[in-house]
């Protein structure tokens, strides 16, 4: 036993051994974090044979950059990716306990414009736990200043780091194919993003948001007005008769429209303990003047509150990717509800407790036609 210990001291002490050590470390803490900080519907032994396996190709590449570097770069390089990746886990652990899903690109493109509130929300839903996923660095560094393991400065070949990386990218291509073969057209039939990181990794995962943003990045930029035409012809073939019963209801009236967030229809008349939790909106609702749809379905994408202002305003979905509020709100130009209004003689008005660049309300109610946008600042704290 004590000369099992020596050998592995010695390992650790090589290059080499401080790499496999690093690999084992990281891919414990992603494998812990799949299992207890997401929800990745994992079923069956080939999935989750696929969930240990999926971190290992990613790591193995990213880290294996450091095994370019010689001496001490190499050790450092090493840290540096790893506490790198881990704060990119840490945030989507964080994010995911919120709003389900992974961050992407486009999200944190448009993150300025809910970075007011940011810092709260985070403090309100960061668990203890949740920094066990800088473990294996805090423990890389102690061993390296306690002298616990030297570092090697002896040269490793190039070609023994490019074999590394030709390894991970056989192991990645495995991998893809064992995913393939579980869920099929798995990169091009993506609908929820909890697929690829089951399958793929979260590493993985980040590379293809990256590509599909700069593809939607070059398609934009590539647009031309032409391309609009298919788009009228399709709605003027399938344009759907407006429905009579509606129409002209609130003409030459005031309207008020209450956009209320996570509000479902059973609160409407529900009493607790004998009292109503919604007396004055109940009141609102039986109003012989009011309209109200009760089957009504969530179709929000990432954007969630903003994707919901969204397809309220203008009869549009929100994007695949990031919220359309914080990347399109302010150069798009809509046919929203409230520029409809102004041209009707309408002064329109938005009123929003909260600080006026949260989802770039200040910039896209402009866009929209809002005459005025009452804010946070206009309210009494």
């Amino acid at each position: 036993m004590n000369q099992l210990g020596s050998k592995l001291r010695g390992f650790f002490n090589t290059r080499l051994g401080f790499f496999v050590l690093a690999i084992v470390l990281f891919w414990a803490k992603t494998y812990w974090a799949y299992q207890s900080k997401f929800n990745l519907g994992v079923t069956g032994s080939f999935q989750h044979l696929i969930l240990a396996i999926n971190p290992i190709p990613t790591t193995l590449f990213l880290f294996g950059i450091a095994l370019y570097m010689s001496g001490r770069k190499s050790y450092i390089t090493m840290l540096i990716i790893d506490a790198l990746t881990s704060v990119w886990l840490f945030a989507n652990v964080l994010y995911y306990r919120e709003f389900s899903d992974f961050l992407t690109f486009a999200l944190i493109k448009g993150s300025g414009a809910v970075s007011n509130n940011l810092n709260k929300g985070i403090m309100g839903i960061v668990q203890p736990t949740d920094f066990i996923v800088f473990a294996d660095v805090l423990i890389l560094i102690l061993l390296l200043v306690f002298k616990v393991i030297r570092m090697d400065i002896r040269p490793i070949k190039k070609r023994f780091a490019l074999g590394v990386s030709v390894l991970a990218v056989a192991m990645f291509a495995a991998n893809l194919s064992m995913a393939y073969s579980d869920r099929s057209g798995l990169l091009t039939r993506t609908f929820d993003n909890n697929y690829i990181v089951k399958y793929l990794g979260l590493n993985a995962y980040t590379v293809v948001d990256g590509v599909k943003t700069a593809q939607n990045s070059a398609t934009k930029a590539n647009a031309d007005s032409s391309d609009v035409k298919s788009v009228l012809n399709y709605l003027n073939k399938n344009r759907v008769t407006p429905n009579a019963q509606y129409t002209g209801v609130a003409k030459g009236k005031n309207v008020f429209v209450i956009h209320l967030e996570s509000l479902q229809q059973f609160m409407i008349d529900f009493k607790w303990d004998g009292q109503e939790v919604t007396p004055n909106l109940n009141k609102l609702y039986h109003e012989s003047d009011t309209l109200s749809f009760d089957n009504f379905f969530n179709q929000v994408g990432q954007g969630k509150t903003a994707d919901a202002e969204m397809m309220m305003e203008n009869s549009l979905f929100g994007l695949p990717e990031g919220a359309a509020m914080v990347t399109d709100g302010t150069t798009n130009t809509f046919q929203a509800a409230p520029a409809i209004l102004d041209q009707q003689g309408y002064t329109t008005a938005s009123f929003h407790g909260d600080v006026p660049s949260f989802w770039n309300r200040d910039n896209t109610y402009k866009s929209w036609g809002y005459d005025y946008f009452f804010s946070k600042n206009y309210f009494s704290s």
